[in-house]
């Protein structure tokens, strides 16, 4: 007499949910090009790995103000209470209207580093960054505070600034930016496109915890201007930026950024194994 097997029914082992959540969270960081891919897999996946894909946002504008008005920012495809938990960098690049701005600032409450580059923003911007846990900032100052002066660093939204890239300095004169002496915790400090000595060692003499001190060129504006020399100080250097929002980009996902390259450039000119005088970061 034989006897029959009852078939048996073999499941696919299940990895524990929180090393399951470890190993797509490692890989989304690792390969970021690989996240909406990620988001099909299932939908647990899909709430463990959608932080992090808004974690740094990039919301750039074309100049066409019929593409400007049709479409829609990030603010209209996620939820206000998504985007507070979630965006923590934040680059807004090109012409916005100025409630579409507003609204995107608002939503995004929990961003430390925010790169501003609208042209012409609205003046009464600081109200919403006050509701911000600044640590970066990338803006035409001027902006801030409704025009050129008074500025108002002492202002409670930039009590833990460290890092301050101004865009557009105009004067080139020190007494226009003493307040940036009055920001508590700034130690990174850069300007764009602009070489005025008087500002560069009024900075070096009066913002009390700076480290670094840069003007960063674009490749189309032209340094033949500098007269090196005119600023001597291991904290201070110049480099040449070939693609600014890619170069936000890398030291947004954590990567060597201008920052991290000046670093040990600095330090070698106080450490005297280079002269101070060298100012040109590659």
């Amino acid at each position: 007499m034989t006897s029959e097997t009852a078939p048996t029914t073999l499941e696919a082992p299940r990895l524990p949910l929180e090393l399951e959540r470890d190993i797509f969270e490692i890989a989304a960081l690792s390969f970021r090009s690989s996240i909406p891919a990620y988001l099909q897999v299932a939908h647990r996946i899909h709430e463990w790995i959608e932080p992090i894909l808004y974690n740094t946002l990039m919301v750039q504008r074309l100049k066409d103000p019929k593409l400007t008005e049709s479409t829609p920012t990030p603010a209209d495809c996620r939820t206000a209470e998504f985007l507070a938990s979630n965006v923590h960098r934040l680059n807004i690049y090109g012409p916005f209207p100025h409630e579409q701005l507003h609204t995107l600032l608002d939503a995004c409450k929990s961003t430390r580093d925010l790169a501003l580059w609208v042209p012409f923003p609205p003046p009464n911007l600081l109200p919403f960054l006050q509701a911000m846990p600044l640590e970066r900032l990338s803006v035409d100052v001027a902006y801030l505070f409704g025009g050129p002066l008074p500025m108002n660093f002492a202002h409670p939204a930039f009590a833990a600034l460290t890092h301050l890239d101004v865009q557009n300095a105009v004067f080139d004169d020190w007494r226009f930016y003493t307040e940036l002496a009055r920001a508590p915790a700034l130690t990174h400090l850069s300007f764009r496109d602009k070489f005025h000595p008087r500002v560069l060692r009024g900075a070096l003499a009066h913002c009390a915890k700076l480290r670094a001190l840069g003007v960063i060129w674009s490749p189309r504006r032209s340094a033949v201007d500098v007269k090196e020399g005119e600023v001597v100080d291991a904290r201070f250097f110049m480099v040449v930026c070939e693609d600014a929002l890619e170069e936000w980009e890398v030291g947004a996902r954590g990567g060597r950024d201008i920052w991290a390259r000046a670093e040990p450039f600095i330090a070698k000119k106080e450490a005297g194994e280079i002269k101070v005088s060298l100012v040109w970061l590659k």
